[in-house]
């Protein structure tokens, strides 16, 4: 018995075309969105669903409740899910650094599903991308420091920036000044070094959120790293340029072997025939795509990495839908 709140929104979306893809064992699924979004109908496994609005009283008689609506919705309404006995999947930053709450990629610590109290945390799209690249070279040798430089498409803000950066698009190619309703800047034809709300410290709330969710997620609480993202005009799928200092040596020969044999990671890197992952590539795929593999020039022991992901799929709804798997099958 399966709820999916935000089911209207982009990451809902995905989450319920892999439900249907991976033959999740829904026996019943009840479809949840905003009051403008009411009366929607959704398709799942050849039926037409009808979203309704969520409230609190709807989440009863509910095994898996999936929240995809934002830190608002989660915040008013898992602890009700999960008082009603379902076990709560949250898709946003309501729960990701409460210490009581699991954050779970399942390719890199699926055994923290089994110490949950009811909410399960995934992780912001780029953490999850960079995370599954540092996981495996964590384990073969100690990291030192993390940079990463984010370079984030539209469709991680939702709908509304999608519409908006094509009427952008629309606008600069028929000669009109574009409207600014959802950037703070022009982002077609264009990069805004500014992903969420500028915090005291001068970073944004999305780079502070690589950087804690990164350490949480790897069990590295004191690791140095830091963040830098940035809204580029691509619709869907978000790139990575991350280098690492590690304890020891690493050659890129032995990086490559310890990610191709990695799972969730598949790596793309032969700069001889110009053979390197991109964001239209990865579009509908699985896996995080890594190239560029390279020493840093600068540094004893350093590498740089390009890391590129289907930030939908990949950085959420994946996620979601094998953290339902394995709690189905336990």
């Amino acid at each position: 018995r399966v709820a999916l709140i935000g089911a209207t929104g982009v990451v809902g979306g995905e989450i319920l075309q892999l439900l249907e893809e991976r033959e999740f064992p829904v026996q019943t699924l009840t479809l949840f969105s905003s009051a403008h979004s009411e009366g929607q109908r959704l398709s799942f496994r050849d039926r037409s669903v009808s979203a309704r609005m969520l409230t609190k009283d709807e989440l009863q008689n509910i095994d898996i409740a999936i929240f995809a609506a934002g830190s608002e919705a989660s915040r008013d309404f898992a602890q009700h899910a999960v008082d009603a006995g379902a076990v709560v999947i949250d898709c946003s930053q309501a729960f990701r650094l409460d210490p009581q709450v699991p954050l779970c990629v399942p390719e890199i610590n699926v055994q923290v599903i089994s110490q949950h109290d009811g909410v399960i945390a995934v992780p912001h799209s780029v953490t999850t991308q960079v995370a599954l690249a540092l996981a495996p070279l964590h384990a073969a040798v100690p990291l030192k420091r993390v940079t990463v430089s984010a370079y984030q498409a539209v469709s991680g803000m939702g709908h509304a920036a999608m519409r908006a950066f094509d009427q952008q698009l629309r606008d600069m190619l028929n000669f009109r000044q574009p409207e600014l309703d959802v950037f703070p800047h022009q982002l077609a034809f264009n990069c805004i070094p500014q992903c969420g709300d500028f915090l005291d410290n001068g970073y944004t709330s999305e780079e502070m959120a690589i950087i804690d969710e990164a350490r949480k997620l790897l069990a590295l609480t004191e690791l140095p790293i830091t963040a830098t993202a940035v809204w580029v005009p691509l619709m869907h799928s978000h790139a990575a340029a991350v280098t690492i200092e590690t304890e020891q040596p690493l050659s890129p020969a032995v990086a490559r072997d310890l990610l191709d044999e990695a799972s969730g990671v598949v790596v793309e890197d032969d700069i001889s025939r110009l053979f390197y992952p991109s964001p239209v590539r990865v579009n509908g795929r699985d896996e995080a795509y890594v190239g560029r593999i390279r020493s840093d020039l600068s540094v004893p022991h350093g590498l740089h990495l390009w890391i590129v992901a289907d930030n939908l799929r990949r950085g959420v709804a994946l996620n979601v839908v094998q953290i339902a798997e394995a709690l189905a099958a336990a």
